[in-house]
């Protein structure tokens, strides 16, 4: 919430339908704001609830107290029609640090300069309110679309960076639950509907990610990110001290 202060505040727009329709927030009832210009957050009570607008308390600002997140970046192929707004909206609701969309030689899209420009503000929207959503207290960035080989290079060195591949012999299972012990973060690639080219897997071997398989089954790519994502969000607890 940009201009986070303590104080009585009325809000209106977005943010009271976000907390009086969605999160169904009434007199008395407290929750935390956070100001993602400044990384900050209060704790607010609703004093009052109106068609259009919301009355609130903030209380002190204090620094923001969100988990550090084990997913540091999903890489996502191009896909097709809303595609990439589902996965946007489920890695943001699921962990991920930061979104790249790439572009990759299987990507039916092609997007022009003013298209691409459009469609990076929509996905920014969408993790936003995703972000909102799961209570999370700041989204994730969403860059792209950008060539598969500029995505590949803006993950972390430090991670332990998984390309999921169908066609590849080495189990993800076993490899997550071992990076996952050693507490390290985590990269993520996927490509497109139709898979990625023999070429897209060999440039991601060369750049240090290993190939690694979800089994015998063929998901689509607007699933991966859900099955992935949420195995880590499950097994990660299990080292938490």
């Amino acid at each position: 919430m940009a201009g986070l202060a303590p104080g009585e505040r009325r809000l209106e727009g977005a943010v009271a339908h976000y907390l009086g329709r969605v999160l169904r927030l009434r007199a008395d009832d407290a929750f935390v704001a956070f100001d993602p210009a400044s990384g900050r957050e209060a704790p607010g009570v609703v004093l009052k609830t109106e068609p259009d607008a919301i009355t609130v308390l903030f209380g002190a600002l204090r620094d923001g107290t969100a988990r550090p997140l084990r997913v540091v970046a999903w890489i996502q192929g191009l896909a097709k029609g809303e595609k990439c707004d589902g996965i946007v909206r489920d890695a943001t609701e699921l962990g991920a640090n930061r979104i790249t969309i790439a572009t990759t030689s299987r990507s039916v899209v092609r997007l022009d300069a003013a298209r691409a420009s459009d469609r990076q503000a929509r996905w920014a929207r969408i993790a936003q309110e995703a972000a909102r959503q799961c209570g999370r207290s700041e989204a994730p960035p969403v860059d792209g679309p950008s060539p598969w080989a500029d995505a590949l290079a803006r993950a972390p060195a430090d991670a332990v960076r998984f390309c999921l591949w169908e066609r590849a012999t080495m189990p993800l299972g076993p490899a997550l639950f071992g990076a996952l012990a050693s507490g390290a973060p985590l990269a993520f690639a996927c490509g497109p509907e139709g898979g990625l080219e023999a070429g897209e897997v060999e440039e991601a071997s060369s750049r240090g990610w290993a190939i690694a398989s979800l089994g015998g089954l063929v998901l689509r790519t607007e699933t991966v990110a859900a099955a992935v994502l949420g195995a880590v969000c499950v097994f990660a607890r299990a080292f938490e001290p």
